[in-house]
C-alpha cells in the first residue's frame, strides 16, 4: 500500500470494502479475505496475491515442483512493474541480468543505475549477460520482427545504459542466450519465453520463487551460469 501510495480508505474505496476491513488485513497477518478480494487488491496494488497473503493463497495452488511458480503472465506488458522492481531492490547476495538486450529494465525500474550501484556497495554480486549485435541468429531476429529499432541497436542501446556501471558491475555478452532470458534476484527470477517473430513485450513471462533443491529454479541457475562460463568479457 506504501509503494502504491494508497490508505486503508483509498484502497478500500478501490476494491468495494469498508476501511476497517483493510485494517483487520493488516494488524492480523491470519485474517485472509475470500479469493475474490484478495485478487481485486492484488490487480490494484500491482503485485502478485502470493506476496500478500502466502499461505492462503499457496494452499490453493499445486504443490508439487511447480510451486516454484508464483505466476505466469501471457505477455511482458501484462507483468506488474513491481515484479521487475523488488526483484532488484530486494536482492542482497546475488543479481543476474541475462537477456540479450534488456536495456528495457531501466524503464520498469526507477533509478537502476543508482539501484545496481547501491546493491553493489551493499555486497550484492551483480553480473549481466547481453546478446552479440553481429550474431547470426540476431540478424535473423530482425528480418523475422521487421522491427525498425532492431535487436542490433537494442544491444548497443543495452552497453550504452550499463556503462556508467562498468566499474563494478560485470558484463558478458554471449549468442546462446538466445530466446531464453532469466532475470534473477536472489531466490527469485523472471523468465521470459521468446515467440518467434514477435516483439518482446509479447514474450511469456514465468516469476519463479525457489522452493526446492533441483526444481525449476535451479534448472534456471544452471543455464545462466553455464552462459556466463562461457561468455566474453564487454569490457578489458
Amino acid at each position: 500500500m506504501a509503494e502504491a501510495r494508497l490508505t486503508q480508505r483509498q484502497l478500500a474505496e478501490r476494491i468495494g470494502s469498508d476501511p476497517e476491513t483493510v485494517g483487520r488485513w493488516i494488524s492480523d497477518e491470519h485474517r485472509t479475505p475470500h479469493a475474490q478480494t484478495r485478487w481485486a487488491v492484488a490487480d490494484v496494488l500491482g503485485v502478485d496475491e502470493v506476496e500478500l497473503w502466502p499461505r492462503a493463497a499457496r494452499a490453493a495452488l499445486k504443490t508439487g515442483p511447480d510451486r516454484e511458480i508464483i505466476s505466469v503472465y501471457p505477455s511482458h506488458s501484462a507483468t506488474p512493474a513491481a515484479v521487475w522492481q523488488r526483484l532488484i531492490t530486494d536482492a542482497v547476495r546475488e543479481i543476474m541480468l541475462c537477456g540479450t538486450s534488456p536495456y528495457w529494465l531501466w524503464y520498469e525500474v526507477p533509478n537502476l543505475t543508482q539501484t545496481l550501484r547501491g546493491r553493489v556497495e551493499a555486497g550484492a554480486r551483480v553480473r549481466v549477460v547481453i546478446g552479440i549485435a553481429d550474431d547470426p541468429m540476431i540478424t535473423a531476429d530482425e528480418v523475422a520482427t521487421g522491427s525498425p529499432m532492431t535487436l542490433s541497436a537494442r544491444i548497443a542501446q543495452t552497453r550504452h545504459v550499463l556503462e556508467p556501471l562498468r566499474d563494478m558491475v560485470q558484463v558478458r555478452q554471449s549468442g546462446m542466450g538466445y530466446g531464453r532470458s532469466v532475470y534473477r534476484g536472489d531466490d527469485q527470477a523472471v523468465v521470459h519465453l521468446w515467440l518467434h517473430g514477435q516483439r518482446g513485450e509479447d514474450f511469456p513471462t514465468m516469476h519463479l520463487h525457489k522452493r526446492q533443491a533441483g526444481g525449476i529454479f535451479d534448472q534456471m541457475v544452471r543455464h545462466t551460469e553455464a552462459l556466463w562460463a562461457d561468455a566474453a568479457p564487454v569490457w578489458p
